[in-house]
């Protein structure tokens, strides 16, 4: 059959130049779902598209050929039998093709690691474009439960990204979303780990208290198997309750925490959105401790949490930084922390430092002292600080 033979070659020719399907998409201007539905031979193109598809793989033609050859009569009526098959099963994505998705919103997890806001900002909604026309598509039952779960998943990244970047607001209206998508998806482990990401929204708009009642609601949607939504929610009510000032709570859902993440799967103790390991938990366990004035624990966490992150993951171990000067400037030795905060936010690009970093500098800079304020040291990293950074938001 026509469309199967091309959407063969048009894989090996694909695999033989090592292209994935949304370079070629790219190259060729087309979507990255047509082309997948190429591939797996429900679609046959016309010439011209055939033969823009051949340019950029350099096929020489080949693609073209296959598309202009004449159907014999058998093929005919095999194309008639397929045509009425797609209009009945919905014409929805091959399987396949959802995979890519999937794989897709992995690879975003684990890019939260290391790639600055801004340009995953921008990469997350070029695909989330895409991934909305798929969706507005008819599918098949289970086809639409992938779809929308993806979707849960990469609305949370979405918000998660504008979190980063202190946009509070556009965070709200994205968690709407991957509530809903997790909500319709029947996964309560899934909608468990969106509102867990969800409360950390309220954490730096620096409503503590709704913070706590969403990390809640995220505990109560946990199954009885440890997951990654209860430990960040249990991290979550440790960082809030040590800005209400409740330490015995704070060390309380510590705890809770370090035995959820006692009790996750291999796969969820990753350096991903999608995961939480023992570096994280140190880094939320030192900035628990932190605002509760307890600097002796709160340094030991934070060594231990600079120990085991990579130098790739630059957000949380500048963060982890910046609890260390709050911790200095808690002890009186304010140079120290000034001189120590700069240090930290000195080497990384302007749009690194971007969103929390420098809403967090600003936030330590406005707990010293008036006259320490004037002090050389931070006055310096108020320039640091001022640097590019656009419009000075508060992360309490």
């Amino acid at each position: 059959m026509a469309r199967t033979a091309f959407g063969r070659r048009l894989a090996e020719l694909r695999a033989e130049r090592g292209l994935s399907l949304r370079a070629l998409g790219e190259l060729a201007h087309f979507s990255r779902g047509y082309l997948w539905d190429l591939e797996a031979g429900t679609k046959l193109p016309s010439p011209s598209s055939a033969a823009r598809i051949d340019q950029a793989l350099s096929a020489g033609g080949q693609l073209a050929t296959l598309a202009s050859a004449a159907p014999s009569p058998l093929q005919q009526v095999e194309a008639l039998r397929q045509q009425v098959n797609d209009t009945v099963t919905n014409g929805g994505l091959a399987p396949a093709a959802v995979d890519d998705w999937e794989r897709t919103a992995y690879g975003y997890g684990l890019a939260t690691r290391y790639q600055p806001a801004p340009a995953l900002l921008a990469a997350l909604a070029t695909d989330f474009a895409e991934l909305s026309g798929q969706l507005q598509r008819r599918h098949t039952s289970s086809v639409l439960r992938r779809l929308t779960r993806v979707t849960a998943e990469m609305a949370g990244l979405m918000f998660l990204t504008l979190v980063k970047l202190a946009e509070q607001d556009a965070a709200r209206a994205w968690a709407r979303t991957a509530r809903v998508a997790a909500a319709e998806c029947g996964d309560s482990t899934l909608h468990s780990w969106v509102r867990a990401q969800e409360a950390y929204i309220h954490y730096y708009a620096g409503q503590y208290r709704e913070a706590l009642a969403v990390a809640r609601h995220a505990h109560e949607l946990a199954t009885h198997q440890p997951c990654v939504g209860g430990v960040l929610a249990a991290a979550l009510e440790a960082r809030a309750l040590g800005r209400l000032g409740q330490p015995d709570a704070a060390r309380a859902a510590i705890g809770s925490a370090e035995a959820i993440l006692a009790g996750l799967a291999a796969d969820q103790v990753i350096a991903s959105a999608f995961g939480y390991n023992e570096a994280q938990l140190r880094f939320h366990e030192g900035n628990a401790l932190t605002h509760l004035n307890d600097v002796e624990r709160a340094w030991a966490a934070q060594r231990r949490a600079l120990e085991l992150y990579p130098d790739s993951d630059y957000l949380d171990r500048t963060l982890v930084h910046l609890d260390r000067a709050a911790c200095l400037a808690q002890c009186g030795d304010t140079s120290a922390a000034m001189t120590y905060a700069t240090a930290a936010l000195g080497p990384l690009r302007q749009d690194e430092r971007q969103g929390l970093l420098t809403s967090r500098g600003h936030e330590i800079l406005r707990a010293l002292p008036e006259r320490a304020r004037a002090l050389p040291p931070a006055r310096e990293f108020q320039d640091l600080l001022m640097v590019g950074a656009g419009p000075e938001r508060s992360e309490p």
